[in-house]
């Protein structure tokens, strides 16, 4: 078994839960779930099955942070949004110019939002098939899917296939180096069945150097929803940030061909 980041072969046991298993590479760090216990969740059934699709709310607080990091870099063009669930960042980027498409696994979401939201592209299907049909983007956005999918280098560089050249991918998971998930250790709420792969800011990094492209910003956050609306929010989540209370990390790089 070989580490999905680095390669090494030096891989032993970090923790063994009663229907999955998650091994350490001892050379980086990183951590996944051996595939011999996995088994992708979401084969037969859609994952928004389970309740009712609710209106997209494109006005929180951390969409527009993320929305801020892609336009400290980039203004305008073509943007994708993969894995994007209820479609709010495409539809926040589409506000700001881009020309949007917002592609995922879904069909219930997607035949939703085109009926909403015409103006924005909306892609339903298995991902790693239809992105090589989509056309070459400026921007292309995954948050908070890159943990659920095997194999993240092979991933990366399809992403980056994608890409006109100078273009930019904008990754963010769940933050394995953040000082809530070393203290809460096996009791993280991030270690699930249906993530396999486990993020420090560092191996976003390696990443983006295993697929040739250059790091321009890493960057941990600490997010948290309720209470609503509520205005304090934001000042306590700044200082739990500065505290080193990081729940997620993102990425920034850009691929020059």
């Amino acid at each position: 078994m070989n580490c999905p980041i680095c390669r090494a072969q030096r891989v032993e046991l970090y923790h063994a839960w009663p229907d999955f298993r998650v091994m350490t590479c001892r050379e980086c760090g990183f951590r996944f779930t051996d595939l011999e216990t996995w088994q992708y969740p979401y084969l037969d059934k859609d994952y928004y099955d389970i309740g009712e699709i609710s209106e997209p709310n494109p006005y929180r607080p951390f969409l527009f942070r993320r929305a801020s990091q892609i336009l400290r870099h980039c203004r305008s063009g073509r943007a994708l949004d993969v894995g994007c669930g209820m479609g709010e960042m495409p539809l926040l980027l589409s506000e700001h110019g881009f020309s949007a498409t917002g592609l995922d696994e879904s069909r219930k979401t997607i035949d939703f939002l085109r009926s909403r939201f015409p103006k924005v592209g909306w892609e339903s299907g298995a991902v790693l098939d239809l992105i090589p049909t989509l056309g070459r983007f400026d921007v292309v956005t995954m948050y908070h899917v890159l943990e659920h999918i095997p194999h993240p280098v092979e991933v990366m560089k399809d992403m980056k296939d994608i890409l006109r050249p100078g273009g930019y991918i904008v990754i963010e998971v769940p933050n394995m180096g953040g000082l809530n998930a070393r203290l809460m250790g096996r009791g993280w709420h991030y270690y699930l069945r249906h993530h396999v792969n486990y993020f420090k800011g560092s191996h976003l990094k390696m990443l983006a150097d295993a697929i040739g492209c250059k790091t321009l910003e890493i960057a941990g956050y600490y997010d948290f929803t309720y209470p609503i609306g509520a205005r304090w929010k934001i000042a306590v989540k700044n200082v739990l940030r500065a505290a080193g209370f990081q729940d997620v990390v993102s990425i920034v790089m850009q691929c020059a061909d």
